[in-house]
């Protein structure tokens, strides 16, 4: 069968518009008008000459549109044909593209197969976490012209990329290693997880230095502490003992003050028997005294008596004598008792 290939042709049209007299037409319209200042006189005309403008502007536009249907329709009765001839290629294009389309995909299938198996025989098991298959597959690999040594080739370098990397996390020895593959397994960023580990170190460092700020610190704090009590205890100690001496000087203060107490208690009591006694004396002996001056007295009364029946001579007697006002008292009382005439002179 012969191949048919469309051809299309078409014929010139023409059309045309009076443009040169339309456009001659709307300048001197404009050159008329251009610079001129209406007024409320001339508003109406300019209303009018609006109106007429615009008329004529719709029946451009309108009589543009009609012309444009009736150019357009031979052109659109054409591609209506077009497009049903063209859509007639998609049958014999769907039947053929299906066959190569289903040999396509049974060869994508086996090529799929055999990077499975490649993948499965160069990715250890302690690696598919870190690089599934998936991750790194590459959709060229499917193309026919990529060759299996390609692909093996893609695979073992990834491979061996990532245990370089692991290795490299490994041998850094941080606490921080479980958290650094993690963030390694997201993206495979060997410079972001040794970052991390970097990062790590220097906060575990600035830690470290904090807490041992903190405990040299705790220590200072700690031994100013210790000093300020020892120095309160040795103060404590100070007052107390101060505070015993004067307690105890108060105790001797007082004692002696209640021994001066006593001994001057003692004396007066002494001083009390004392006088007690020398007054009981002084009074046993006035006592004694009087008794003796009565007894005297009483004799010398005795004596002085007249005695009617032996009178004796009587005497006018003239002396001197020193006495107190007491005893001169007395010494009246008993002349007076005893009948002597006396008289002071």
């Amino acid at each position: 069968m012969a191949e048919v290939t469309a051809v299309i042709t078409q014929e010139s049209a023409k059309i045309s518009c009076n443009f040169e007299q339309v456009e001659k037409a709307l300048q001197d319209k404009l050159s008329e008008y251009k610079g001129a200042v209406f007024t409320e006189d001339s508003k109406p005309m300019a209303k009018k000459t609006v109106a007429s403008l615009r008329a004529d502007k719709k029946n451009f536009s309108d009589n543009l549109r009609e012309e444009k249907k009736k150019y357009m329709k031979p052109w659109d009765d054409f591609e209506a044909q077009a497009k049903r001839l063209i859509s007639m290629y998609d049958e014999p294009i769907d039947f053929i593209n299906g066959q190569v389309q289903a040999f396509e995909e049974n060869r994508i299938a086996k090529k799929r197969e055999l990077i499975s198996q490649i993948y499965e025989e160069l990715v250890p098991a302690d690696l598919s976490g870190y690089i599934p298959l998936k991750r790194i597959y590459n959709q060229k690999w499917e193309n026919a012209t990529t060759k299996e040594k390609d692909i093996r080739n893609e695979i073992s370098s990834a491979a061996e990329k990532v245990q370089k990397d692991i290795a490299t996390i490994s041998a850094m020895e941080s606490a921080s290693e479980s958290n650094a593959l993690l963030a390694y397994r997201t993206n495979l960023d060997i410079t972001e997880a040794v970052s991390h580990i970097n990062a790590y170190e220097r906060q575990k460092q600035e830690i470290l230095a904090r807490e041992q700020e903190r405990i040299r610190r705790e220590e200072e704090e700690r031994v100013r502490r210790e000093e300020r009590e020892r120095m309160l205890a040795e103060q404590r100690a100070r007052e107390e003992k101060e505070a015993a001496i004067r307690q105890a000087e108060m105790e001797r203060q007082e004692a002696l003050r209640r021994a001066e107490v006593e001994k001057a208690e003692a004396l007066r009591r002494a001083e009390l028997v004392r006088q007690e006694e020398a007054r009981r004396a002084e009074e046993e002996k006035a006592a004694a005294v009087e008794q003796a001056r009565a007894e005297a007295a009483q004799e010398a009364i005795d004596n002085l008596i007249p005695d009617m029946e032996n009178e004796e001579e009587t005497f006018f007697c003239n002396c001197n004598v020193i006495v107190t006002k007491k005893q001169k008292e007395a010494l009246e009382l008993y002349m007076s008792s005893v009948g002597i005439e006396w008289e002071w002179v």
